[in-house]
């Protein structure tokens, strides 16, 4: 009788055993394509584009009362305290390990925001060169301030 039963010595036929790596797959390409139509859905369009109309204004604001307090007095009497404190702090070996803790996190920061852009600015010219960024998701409109919303960064050990 040679029905179907295992022999003792032999192993079991293994049975199927559902695949990790292809349902995360799966996972993934379902998460890229939800994140994908909510970035190119016409609400998420609108609220760039008032946000970047926010940002305007809040720049142009920001920079009218600056000039309007670089004009007060008071002003150049706070300034003056806060360089004579500022020269103070400098000498303290706490201010430069404070310092350069916050520069490097900043050059982290930049450079995975910059990674993050440089990704996204390919993946837009990609679309565009295939013909997906034609008519049905038109391209978006950046929306440069007038004036940059700080100046330089440099170190205050100078």
């Amino acid at each position: 009788m040679s029905d179907q039963t295992p022999n003792a010595g032999q192993p079991e036929p293994q049975k199927e055993t559902p695949d990790l790596t292809a349902e995360l797959r799966e996972m993934g390409q379902q998460l890229e394509a939800l994140f994908r139509a909510f970035i190119e859905s016409e609400r998420t369009k609108q609220m760039q584009a008032t946000v970047a109309k926010s940002v305007q204004n809040v720049a142009a604001v920001v920079r009218q009362t600056a000039e309007k307090i670089q004009t007060d007095p008071r002003f150049q009497q706070v300034e003056d305290r806060s360089r004579q404190a500022l020269e103070r702090a400098r000498e303290s070996q706490v201010f430069h390990d404070v310092q350069e803790a916050l520069v490097t996190g900043l050059e982290q920061i930049n450079t995975q925001l910059h990674k993050l852009v440089e990704k996204l600015e390919a993946e837009r010219a990609a679309g565009a060169q295939t013909g997906q960024g034609n008519e049905a998701n038109p391209p978006v409109e950046h929306v440069p301030l007038e004036a940059p919303a700080t100046g330089e960064t440099k170190k205050l050990e100078e």
